[in-house]
């Protein structure tokens, strides 16, 4: 209950505020705030995610009698709160709109546990994710960048597991609320709240061409993920 309602509050606060950005966008169009009208912005971040959805989920596998039963299996998926770091390069145009390019990593943020006749799978595989965004800076001065916007992961690549694992999500949607403090007049401090939401998820450890067919459940599955990170790093602008 807690969850789905943190899950509804920030979703809520985030689409709010992206449509005053929007507004004030309106009202404050023609100033485009001191200084270059073009520029572009490097960023290093550390993550700290925070999962909205279920966070333990049991699954198995039951297949038709005979040697299929080998392919039977009991596995558990659990949703840590973990870290990472993500690593973006953001261009800016017209003062205002920016297009941002991000690779993030976060660190063991499932931890899956497999097992069938004579196999043990268990671990927690890194999440890798290229992601691109589109950004409104609504609020300009010489001190502080003050952004939100949408942003789009296109894939997601899991890793350090020890076996090969595929995740059915080809992308997930988002929105963020960020500013950049400069220190400098180049060198900046900043922090960003995203909100991302993956949809169904699924991973898969059956070999290929097999999920589904002779089995009752080819894959074992998270349900609906939803989650927030909170960033905090440095940037460069140039």
């Amino acid at each position: 209950m807690v969850k789905a309602w943190l899950t509804k509050g920030v979703s809520t606060l985030l689409i709010v505020a992206v449509t005053v950005m929007a507004c004030h966008a309106c009202s404050a169009a023609g100033t485009n705030g001191p200084g270059r009208t073009h520029w572009g912005t490097l960023r290093l971040q550390g993550v700290f995610i925070l999962p909205l959805g279920d966070n333990h989920v049991e699954a198995w596998n039951e297949c038709d009698s005979g040697w299929f039963d080998l392919l039977n299996f009991q596995s558990a998926i659990d949703v840590n709160t973990t870290g990472g770091f993500l690593a973006s390069f953001e261009y800016v145009v017209k003062g205002r709109y920016g297009i941002e390019a991000s690779l993030v990593y976060w660190y063991e943020f499932v931890g899956l546990r497999f097992e069938a006749e004579d196999l043990l799978i268990e671990g927690s595989p890194n999440f890798i994710m290229p992601t691109i965004g589109l950004n409104y800076h609504f609020l300009i001065d010489e001190k502080k960048d003050i952004y939100a916007g949408g942003l789009c992961c296109l894939g997601v690549i899991a890793t350090g597991l020890g076996a090969d694992i595929e995740v059915s999500k080809d992308f997930a949607l988002g929105l963020n609320l960020g500013m950049d403090y400069f220190v400098e007049e180049s060198w900046s401090v900043g922090a960003c709240l995203k909100y991302i939401d993956f949809g169904e998820i699924d991973f898969s450890l059956l070999p290929s061409g097999l999920e589904g067919i002779v089995c009752n459940n080819g894959l074992f599955g998270l349900g609906h993920l939803n989650c927030v990170s909170m960033t905090l790093g440095v940037g460069y602008k140039f």
